[in-house]
């Protein structure tokens, strides 16, 4: 009776060992695909972000080469018709 106990006992503590590891590995793994979904969701805010610096770079580019308004201030004349003569600039 006592080595039937005995040998149940081995069993269900090899059972427990093996479930406990077969848990651990499912944990595993869990974490594993965590890992994996947050570094494509970093990467993706990664590309989103640079798309907008992009965009904003081509629109901020595109306005600074287009002609800027006239100044409100400073000579009323360009080079080409500077007359001669009258104030010089250094």
């Amino acid at each position: 009776m006592q080595k039937a106990l005995n040998r149940q006992f081995k069993a269900d503590k090899k059972a427990a060992q093996e479930k406990m590891l077969q848990q651990e590995h499912e944990r595993q793994e869990r974490e594993d695909e965590l890992r994996a979904m947050a570094r494509k969701i970093r990467m993706k805010e990664r590309e989103r972000r640079e798309k907008e610096r992009e965009e904003w770079e081509r629109q901020y580019s595109r306005q600074s080469r287009s002609p800027s308004p006239a100044p409100r201030h400073g000579r009323e004349y360009s080079s080409s018709r500077r007359i001669p003569g009258v104030w010089d600039p250094p």
